[in-house]
């Protein structure tokens, strides 16, 4: 059965050291028993939230022939692994395995105070200036 294999390394790895951990991820696939298919390389993108201290990762997705009795040990071997922050694995026909196009992220730019216009304050009127002078003698009075 297939299944896709998406798993996150450290934005702290150069390219050539992706390199080697994608070598060691397939070496861990063929000690389960499985045949790797594909391997692509997704590209290094900014998390939503901190992960083990790391703010950006490169993602790499695995096509990975194997039995289903061989996922729980494959899952079990990448979550000890150092190298590897987060990993999903997810059969291929559940996966969706339509081709996808990846959408960069692109930060809103919100304008700056400067440049937003100043909202108006309500000047008080007679009523809301006499009670509140009241409220200062009444104050005072009890004092």
């Amino acid at each position: 059965m297939q299944y896709e294999l998406l798993y996150i390394v450290s934005s702290s790895y150069t390219d050539e050291d992706v390199g080697k951990v994608e070598g060691n991820v397939k070496a861990l696939i063929e000690k389960v028993g499985a045949r790797l298919v594909e391997t692509k390389r997704l590209g290094k993108f900014r998390f939503a939230y901190p992960i083990k201290k790391n703010r950006h990762g490169h993602y790499i997705l695995t096509y990975v022939e194997m039995e289903p009795t061989t996922v729980a040990k494959l899952d079990e071997i990448l979550r000890m692994s150092n190298e590897v922050l987060r990993h999903l694995i997810l059969r291929a026909d559940e996966a969706g395995g339509e081709k996808f196009e990846l959408v960069q992220f692109t930060e809103v730019n919100l304008d700056s105070k400067e440049d937003r216009p100043r909202r108006k304050r309500e000047e008080p009127t007679a009523e809301d200036k006499a009670k509140v002078a009241e409220d200062i003698k009444s104050g005072v009075a009890a004092i």
